[in-house]
């Protein structure tokens, strides 16, 4: 909830014209058109009146109108608004603390807009939610604004002694949703829910489209299955489990066959290098046995030379003339000494020792070759063991694995489209299913729409109108009404309390209005006892004084003076969480003026 705590008016050139308020009791006396309506007009125009339906000479200057609240919380919310019209500015600070930076709200929401207004600023801001009200007999609803609320926390002097229904307020409103702004501050309950006449044509026009949609969406998927009745039955799911248990054996084979022929491409490329190898180790010994094959030869070659040299030296004395086997010169007389006995010992010699040299050359060349051999043919060995695996391994992977690879996949395509297939049968049997199931919540909900539209509606709560009732009591045993007093709430065309059995209405003026003063100060201190919702303040203007200066009055148009009396005297009990605010052109005793917030 929130209280007023200061309604100022500015202009330029003009000095600011402020009046605040406190908790509590607030009374502010003065004779006729002294401002004191003006007053709680500014309250109601910035609370999204269409326009200011009151002026005095006095205010002509002024151009603004600012109004500040504080809640429960202790936060400040200040609203300004210009005296020609227009949109609101909102400050969430105190009226001297604005800084300028003002959020702009619409004073009142036009069609389904959800822009942001002074309802939707002040329900915020005291702590009330969002509602809706019912507005007719056939159940169409509104949003619930502060405009409808006004009857009960902000009473001109107009509406405080009319004979009409103090939650009605002025003429010209709907009845409905004031009568259901008065369920809901005693209940807390809205109307969020009801579906209304109008409504209900549209969820059946609704419900209907979506039968039909149905239906159309039923005929091929049960012309479908008709065709495919004869595995409709109970084994199709099983049918479904065996599918889906011979596609995981088949993917397992696949997922093997795929494994060995990794493995064999693993051995494969094993094989393939051995053999490589081999090949190469093999030409490197052929070449090596052609060399040493070549050096073979020269051996033997030197071997002849040596041998044709030992003989010569032999044969050498025989010779008349010749070359000298030596220097290949003709033998003449100074070569007589290369045929010395001696000289040719030396070069026999020399030659036999050369020649037993190649010959053990020979002899380790041989062996060499020897071994070349034998590793060629270990070589040539490996080699064709290696072409061997090479054939092994292609001749299964062409004769067992890809046939088998094959065959596992023709027939794992043919489960899956099965298992395709299948699904589909099922799918549009539990598809159908669905479908049929929801076409009877359809026509279910569609029969319970059926018919025309309630006529009567729940009345109040009984114990909530009881509870008010009492509370309205309470206030008129202060104001000096016996212990006795009964009232009641006529939830009739009235739509109001009785006293003691008889209407509020019949009363005449003054009692009407200080009765209205005691409805109203009732509902406040209810809701605040109860919790449930209220702005939190009540402005009541000329509760004891319902008369123009000029009007003539009748004995019953006037109340007891002990009332008035006592009247002012209970605002000193007031509990500072009900802010009340008397404009009155009587004054209170000196005693309540000094204890209260007398302006």
């Amino acid at each position: 909830m929130m209280q007023l705590r200061e309604v100022r008016l500015v202009g330029t050139g003009v000095k600011d014209a402020v009046v605040t308020f406190a908790a509590g009791a607030n009374v502010i006396t003065g004779d006729s058109d002294t401002g004191k309506s003006y007053m709680l007009r500014c309250i109601d125009f910035v609370l999204g009146a269409d326009e200011m339906t009151k002026t005095i000479d006095e205010a002509k200057l002024y151009e603004r109108v600012l109004v500040e609240f504080k809640n429960n919380d202790g936060d400040f919310l200040t609203l300004e608004r210009h005296l020609s019209g227009g949109d609101v500015a909102v400050y969430h600070t105190p009226i001297d603390e604005r800084d300028g930076a003002a959020e702009t709200v619409n004073w009142k929401r036009k069609g389904r807009s959800t822009a942001p207004d002074v309802t939707s600023i002040i329900f915020s801001f005291c702590g009330m939610k969002e509602a809706a009200l019912r507005t007719n007999k056939d159940g169409a609803v509104q949003r619930l604004s502060i405009r409808t609320m006004l009857p009960v926390f902000l009473i001109d002097e107009i509406s405080i002694q009319a004979e009409q229904s103090p939650i009605f307020g002025e003429k010209g409103y709907d009845e409905t949703p004031r009568k259901r702004m008065f369920s809901f501050i005693l209940t807390g309950k809205d109307d969020t829910g009801i579906i209304s006449q109008e409504r209900r044509e549209i969820t059946q026009a609704e419900l209907k489209a979506k039968l039909g949609l149905i239906d159309s969406l039923l005929e091929p998927i049960e012309k479908r299955l008709l065709e495919q009745e004869k595995e409709l039955s109970e084994e199709d799911v099983s049918t479904i489990d065996r599918v889906d248990t011979t596609i995981e054996r088949l993917s397992a084979a696949l997922t093997e066959n795929n494994g060995e022929r990794v493995k064999l491409r693993t051995e494969r490329l094993e094989a393939i290098g051995r053999q490589q190898h081999a090949e190469g180790q093999i030409v490197a010994i052929d070449e090596l046995i052609k060399r040493y094959r070549l050096l073979e030869q020269r051996y033997t070659s030197d071997l002849d030379r040596l041998d044709f040299v030992s003989e010569g030296a032999h044969f050498f004395k025989g010779l008349q003339k010749s070359h000298c086997p030596l220097c290949d010169q003709p033998l003449g007389p100074e070569h007589a000494e290369h045929f010395k006995e001696e000289a040719v010992r030396s070069v026999y010699e020399a030659a036999q020792a050369e020649a037993a040299k190649i010959h053990g050359h020979r002899t380790d060349l041989a062996l060499a070759m020897e071994n070349l051999q034998s590793g060629r043919q270990q070589w040539i060995a490996g080699r064709d063991d290696a072409a061997s695996k090479l054939t092994r391994i292609d001749r299964r992977v062409s004769r067992e694995l890809t046939p088998r690879l094959q065959e596992t996949k023709a027939r794992l395509d043919e489960l899956i489209q099965r298992r395709l297939e299948l699904e589909g049968i099922k799918s549009d049997a539990d598809q159908a299913t669905a479908l049929r199931d929801k076409r009877i919540e359809f026509e279910k909900a569609l029969g319970e729409t059926t018919g025309s539209a309630p006529k009567k509606w729940a009345s109040i709560e009984p114990s909530s109108l009881h509870q008010l009732c009492m509370e309205v009591e309470s206030v008129l045993k202060s104001w000096g009404w016996p212990d006795t007093v009964r009232v009641e709430f006529d939830e009739g065309k009235a739509f109001d309390i009785k006293v003691d059995g008889k209407a509020r209405q019949s009363h005449g003026k003054g009692y009407r209005a200080i009765l209205h003063a005691a409805f109203s100060i009732a509902i406040l201190q209810y809701c605040v006892k109860n919790g449930t919702p209220h702005p939190g303040f009540l402005v009541i203007d000329s509760p004891l004084t319902p008369f123009k200066k000029t009007e003539k009055r009748t004995q019953s148009d006037t109340i007891d003076p002990g009332i008035e009396e006592r009247f002012w005297n209970s605002l000193l009990s007031i509990d500072p969480r009900h802010q009340i605010v008397v404009l009155e052109n009587k004054e209170p005793s000196g005693a309540v003026a000094s204890s209260v917030n007398y302006i």
